[in-house]
């Protein structure tokens, strides 16, 4: 029994041992794995109620800064250690008074500086334009192609045009057409002209009034058909000669340009309102240009194009904008856009596609003129081309000034047709050659230049005081004035000028306003003698262009120096006074002009902006999202009282509070 107990002994003394060895060890593990959770129990109950970097500033609440150097905060005043300026009084938490327009402030060593490789340029003035790049189809003038219709039914016996392709010029026949309602209408008038010609001279007022009557009426049948003052001309000669009425008709191209479209064959027939030929003068083209957006309030009427086609890369032809649709496409939120260009070369064709610039102002409300240095194309290089380019070009203002000088000539032209209606010749000579001389100015080509000169001369040698012979030089000058009429125009905002036939004597026509007939060779005798056989042509005013020159400077901005928050732009300015400190500030911008934007308000000139590193120090800044927040919503100003706002202090870089910044 006592062996047994000893042993019993033994082996509860060797297995306490061995527990005592695991208590021991699961303890220290204990204190291994929870020692974090020791060491704070720890410090909570050894520390003291008052901590020691908070006793100085028991004694009251309010504290003192450096209003240069906001990091240096003390809880007695004095002087800041850096820049030796008194210490300001405020209370303690109160946030700091920023100067106005600052919206947040970020300060950092230089050590955290050169890391982050923040990086400044200054705000000055530049020369700036923004290029606007679209692309364009090449197309026709609407107003220089002319669908030649059928106006009467009938039977094509002759093509004098056979092919697409041919060139025609104006009053050049196309096709001869046999028309039975043609036949009449001809026979119709020239037996009225034969009773107007067989009229006494003491017929009846009543009778020469009815039989002007019906040879006027049978005379603008035809002119409403077609028939132009040549054909009428050469009507009055063939029946003059041969005495029988014409069988075919004569249809002829009211424009010169080149057959675009044939819709006939010999002896085909045409209908009232087909249309078998078409033809456009390509000598000017369109060009339909789509312009997105977000730049069509850049883009104003009568702003130069330079024009590129791809398939003639060495070419620069130059055109403006003529006109802008009043509604975007919904589809591609494009709007529409024409531009005129001139093709005196045809090298141009319908249906190329072309790439299009277009140097617009930067800021429409401060400037006018166009070009820059931060453009994608230098100014100078970019005026020169188009300048060179535009001297091919056949300027609507020029066909626009011939019409308006046309028509001042015009004026002393119908003075000396109401003189000579009413048998007077006191004054005709001076008022041919006052219209003689205002036609001078007119520029053209050789034709036109041909008959100007011819008019000066016949209205010299209309000196005489005789009415015949004053008549005769009024005849000769009204041919020429219609075939120059034909050949400029009229401006568009007067009344349209007609030309009137009458086949009373010499078969004279001349032009005139209005609807009833004056007769400038019969006078007295018959002054309603005469109808209405075509119009001269309006010409449209042009768009005034928008010259290319050096342009105004206007205050610029790096585009890597602004920040686009969603709500503002900001951006990070070198503060003047106090290194390593930098203000956010809102600014507002025009639209981007290569890599620079046009402040409108926000800085001023000299002002240090951060182009490298912006983005760092907005996010530095952010640490505190609600003051970032608030800060970035503020509006931009360019002169604001100081108020007080959010300021992001991130200056001591772990520094003690109240250590000097380096």
């Amino acid at each position: 029994m006592a062996g047994f107990l000893h042993n019993a002994f033994a082996v509860t003394k060797v297995a306490l041992a061995r527990a005592r060895f695991l208590a021991v060890f699961l303890a220290a593990a204990m204190v291994v794995g929870y020692w974090d959770h020791i060491k704070n129990y720890m410090d909570k109950w050894t520390r003291p109620p008052v901590a020691p970097d908070a006793l100085t500033q028991a004694a009251g609440d309010v504290e003192y800064y450096c209003v240069m150097h906001p990091n240096v905060v003390r809880s007695e005043p004095g002087n800041c250690p850096i820049c030796g300026m008194p210490l300001a009084k405020r209370k303690k938490g109160e946030k700091m008074t920023l100067p106005g327009g600052v919206l947040a402030r970020v300060q950092l060593t230089p050590w955290r500086i050169a890391m982050a490789n923040i990086q400044t340029s200054v705000v000055q003035e530049r020369n700036l334009a923004r290029d606007i790049r679209s692309v364009a189809t090449v197309d026709y003038d609407e107003t220089r192609v002319a669908q030649i219709s059928s106006r009467v039914p009938g039977r094509a016996d002759e093509l004098y045009v056979r092919s697409v392709g041919q060139e025609v010029k104006r009053g050049d026949p196309l096709y001869s057409l046999y028309s039975p309602e043609v036949y009449t209408a001809q026979r119709e008038y020239l037996l009225a002209r034969k009773r107007v010609n067989d009229l006494p001279k003491d017929a009846a007022e009543d009778l020469k009034m009815d039989t002007v009557d019906v040879y006027n009426a049978s005379t603008q049948k035809l002119a409403l058909w077609g028939m132009t003052e040549k054909d009428f001309a050469e009507l009055d000669e063939a029946f003059d000669k041969t005495g029988k009425v014409p069988t075919h008709f004569v249809a002829t191209s009211p424009i010169s340009g080149i057959v675009v479209k044939k819709n006939l064959y010999e002896g085909g027939y045409v209908q009232t309102g087909d249309t078998p030929f078409t033809v456009a003068d390509i000598s000017n083209l369109w060009l339909q240009v789509r312009i997105y957006e977000q730049d069509v309030p850049l883009v104003h009427l009568g702003d130069q194009v330079a024009i590129h086609i791809e398939s003639l890369p060495n070419e620069t032809y130059a055109g403006k904008i003529t006109y802008l649709a009043f509604q975007l496409d919904p589809a591609t939120r494009t709007l529409a856009a024409r531009v005129e260009v001139a093709n005196t070369d045809k090298r141009l064709r319908p249906g190329m596609f072309a790439e299009v610039n277009i140097r617009v102002p930067v800021l429409a409300e401060k400037q006018d003129d166009l070009g820059g240095e931060g453009a994608t194309m230098n100014a100078t290089s970019y005026r020169s081309r188009m300048e060179s380019a535009a001297l091919a070009l056949v300027s609507r203002d020029t066909v626009v000034m011939n019409a308006t000088r046309f028509r001042g000539a015009l004026e002393s032209y119908f003075a000396a047709q109401m003189l000579l209606a009413q048998d007077k010749v006191e004054g005709v000579p001076e008022l041919l050659r006052d219209a003689a001389k205002k036609l001078e100015a007119i520029k053209g080509d050789a034709d036109v230049a041909a008959r100007v000169e011819k008019i000066a001369k016949l209205a010299q040698d209309s000196a005489s005081r005789k009415l015949k012979e004053l008549r005769d030089s009024y005849r000769e000058i009204s041919a020429e004035m219609i075939e120059l009429g034909l050949a400029v125009g009229v401006p568009e905002d007067g009344q349209a000028v007609k030309v009137f036939h009458c086949p009373m004597g010499v078969k004279p026509n001349w032009l005139q306003l209005g609807n009833e007939a004056l007769n400038p060779f019969m006078g007295t005798e018959m002054p309603t003698c005469g109808s209405e056989i075509n119009r001269l042509p309006r010409v449209a005013a042009p768009v005034a262009t928008r010259p290319v020159t050096s342009g105004s400077h206007v205050l610029a901005l790096p585009r890597s120096a602004v920040i686009d928050t969603g709500r503002s732009m900001v951006v990070f300015v070198a503060n003047a006074t106090m290194e390593g400190v930098f203000d956010m500030r809102s600014v507002k911008v025009g639209p981007l002009a290569g890599d620079w934007y046009p402040v409108v308000a926000g800085l001023e000139e000299g002002d240090r902006v951060v182009t490298t590193g912006a983005f760092l120090l907005d996010a530095e800044n952010r640490l505190n999202p609600v003051e970032a927040e608030e800060a970035v919503t503020q509006p931009a100003t360019t002169s604001a009282p100081a108020t007080s706002g959010p300021a992001t202090q991130h200056a001591h870089d772990g520094m003690p509070d109240g250590a000097p910044a380096p």
